[in-house]
Protein backbone atom coordinates (compact mmCIF):
# COMPACT_ATOMS: atom_id res chain seq x y z
CA UNK A 1 0.00 0.00 0.00
CA UNK A 2 1.18 3.42 -0.72
CA UNK A 3 1.06 6.07 2.09
CA UNK A 4 1.27 9.12 -0.34
CA UNK A 5 -0.10 12.17 0.50
CA UNK A 6 -2.86 14.34 -1.36
CA UNK A 7 -0.56 17.32 -2.99
CA UNK A 8 -1.48 20.83 -0.44
CA UNK A 9 -3.05 23.90 -2.38
CA UNK A 10 0.21 25.89 -2.63
CA UNK A 11 -1.71 29.17 -3.25
CA UNK A 12 -4.48 31.34 -2.00
CA UNK A 13 -8.01 31.58 -2.99
CA UNK A 14 -9.02 35.12 -4.88
CA UNK A 15 -11.06 35.65 -2.05
CA UNK A 16 -8.12 34.82 0.25
CA UNK A 17 -6.11 37.92 -1.91
CA UNK A 18 -9.27 40.13 -1.83
CA UNK A 19 -9.73 39.73 1.93
CA UNK A 20 -5.87 40.39 2.11
CA UNK A 21 -5.81 43.54 0.07
CA UNK A 22 -9.42 45.05 1.84
CA UNK A 23 -7.59 45.00 5.46
CA UNK A 24 -4.54 46.35 4.40
CA UNK A 25 -6.09 48.98 2.38
CA UNK A 26 -7.71 49.54 6.03
CA UNK A 27 -4.97 49.71 7.88
CA UNK A 28 -3.16 51.88 5.77
CA UNK A 29 -6.25 54.89 5.76
CA UNK A 30 -5.96 54.49 9.07
CA UNK A 31 -2.49 55.53 9.40
CA UNK A 32 -2.97 58.06 6.66
CA UNK A 33 -5.15 59.94 9.49
CA UNK A 34 -2.16 59.46 12.32
CA UNK A 35 0.68 60.47 10.35
CA UNK A 36 0.77 63.99 10.23
CA UNK A 37 0.10 63.75 14.13
CA UNK A 38 3.49 61.15 14.89
CA UNK A 39 5.96 62.86 12.48
CA UNK A 40 5.03 65.98 13.91
CA UNK A 41 6.02 64.69 17.10
CA UNK A 42 9.16 63.19 16.11
CA UNK A 43 10.18 66.35 14.27
CA UNK A 44 9.62 68.44 17.61
CA UNK A 45 11.62 65.51 19.65
CA UNK A 46 14.19 65.77 17.08
CA UNK A 47 14.52 69.23 17.31
CA UNK A 48 14.83 69.34 21.29
CA UNK A 49 17.45 66.52 21.50
CA UNK A 50 19.65 67.73 18.09
CA UNK A 51 18.97 71.62 20.45
CA UNK A 52 20.35 69.79 23.62
CA UNK A 53 22.95 68.53 22.49
CA UNK A 54 24.10 71.97 20.67
CA UNK A 55 24.03 73.57 24.01
CA UNK A 56 26.56 70.76 25.39
CA UNK A 57 28.53 71.39 22.65
CA UNK A 58 28.68 75.14 22.80
CA UNK A 59 29.47 74.48 26.58
CA UNK A 60 32.29 72.21 25.91
CA UNK A 61 33.80 74.45 22.96
CA UNK A 62 33.63 77.23 25.58
CA UNK A 63 35.50 75.76 28.07
CA UNK A 64 37.74 73.63 25.67
CA UNK A 65 38.81 77.34 23.79
CA UNK A 66 38.27 79.44 27.20
CA UNK A 67 36.10 81.95 25.42
CA UNK A 68 32.71 82.40 26.10
CA UNK A 69 30.75 81.00 23.50
CA UNK A 70 26.75 81.21 22.78
CA UNK A 71 23.96 80.07 20.68
CA UNK A 72 22.43 82.82 18.71
CA UNK A 73 18.07 82.33 18.44
CA UNK A 74 15.00 84.65 16.87
CA UNK A 75 11.73 84.21 17.49
CA UNK A 76 9.16 82.64 14.71
CA UNK A 77 12.19 81.22 12.55
CA UNK A 78 13.54 77.59 12.25
CA UNK A 79 17.12 77.99 12.74
CA UNK A 80 19.62 79.34 15.34
CA UNK A 81 23.22 79.69 15.15
CA UNK A 82 26.01 78.56 17.19
CA UNK A 83 29.20 81.87 17.73
CA UNK A 84 32.26 81.48 19.40
CA UNK A 85 33.99 84.93 20.80
CA UNK A 86 37.59 85.73 19.11
CA UNK A 87 40.44 87.36 21.74
CA UNK A 88 38.62 90.65 21.45
CA UNK A 89 35.37 89.45 22.52
CA UNK A 90 33.64 89.89 19.24
CA UNK A 91 31.28 86.85 18.62
CA UNK A 92 32.17 84.65 14.94
CA UNK A 93 29.70 82.03 13.38
CA UNK A 94 30.84 78.46 14.36
CA UNK A 95 27.73 77.00 12.66
CA UNK A 96 24.29 77.56 11.68
CA UNK A 97 21.40 74.79 12.56
CA UNK A 98 17.95 74.44 10.97
CA UNK A 99 15.59 72.92 12.90
CA UNK A 100 13.26 70.10 11.52
CA UNK A 101 10.27 70.87 9.21
CA UNK A 102 7.43 72.34 11.14
CA UNK A 103 9.59 73.03 14.51
CA UNK A 104 9.95 76.84 15.20
CA UNK A 105 11.53 78.77 17.68
CA UNK A 106 8.63 80.03 19.54
CA UNK A 107 9.75 82.20 22.39
CA UNK A 108 13.26 82.62 23.67
CA UNK A 109 14.63 84.87 26.69
CA UNK A 110 18.16 86.45 27.56
CA UNK A 111 17.82 88.65 24.74
CA UNK A 112 17.63 85.79 22.08
CA UNK A 113 21.24 84.43 23.02
CA UNK A 114 22.56 81.62 25.15
CA UNK A 115 25.65 82.65 26.63
CA UNK A 116 28.37 80.48 28.31
CA UNK A 117 31.66 81.39 30.04
CA UNK A 118 34.90 80.26 29.54
CA UNK A 119 34.17 78.01 32.28
CA UNK A 120 31.30 76.69 31.25
CA UNK A 121 28.82 79.23 33.58
CA UNK A 122 25.71 80.19 31.82
CA UNK A 123 23.42 82.70 31.98
CA UNK A 124 20.04 81.43 33.27
CA UNK A 125 17.60 80.95 29.74
CA UNK A 126 14.79 79.37 28.13
CA UNK A 127 13.78 78.64 24.78
CA UNK A 128 10.53 77.24 23.48
CA UNK A 129 10.06 75.44 20.40
CA UNK A 130 6.80 74.64 18.95
CA UNK A 131 5.27 72.28 15.69
CA UNK A 132 2.88 72.77 13.24
CA UNK A 133 -0.02 71.54 15.75
CA UNK A 134 0.71 73.96 18.22
CA UNK A 135 2.74 70.96 20.84
CA UNK A 136 5.57 73.17 22.68
CA UNK A 137 8.83 72.01 24.27
CA UNK A 138 10.90 74.22 27.03
CA UNK A 139 14.96 73.83 27.19
CA UNK A 140 15.89 75.68 30.03
CA UNK A 141 19.54 76.95 30.76
CA UNK A 142 20.87 76.92 34.00
CA UNK A 143 23.76 79.26 35.38
CA UNK A 144 25.91 75.89 35.89
CA UNK A 145 25.80 74.97 32.52
CA UNK A 146 22.80 71.90 32.57
CA UNK A 147 20.47 71.92 30.27
CA UNK A 148 16.39 70.64 30.79
CA UNK A 149 13.82 69.77 28.90
CA UNK A 150 9.96 69.97 29.86
CA UNK A 151 8.09 68.11 26.99
CA UNK A 152 4.22 68.70 25.84
CA UNK A 153 3.85 72.17 27.44
CA UNK A 154 0.89 74.19 25.31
Amino acid sequence: MSTRRPPASAGLTLLECLVVIAVFGVVAGGASFVWPRLASAFHLEAALRGLAADLQDTRVLAVAAAARARLVFVRGTARYRLERADDDGTFTLTAERRLPPGVVVADVNSGGDLVFSARGNAENGTVVLADRRGRRATLRLNQRGRVTVERGRT
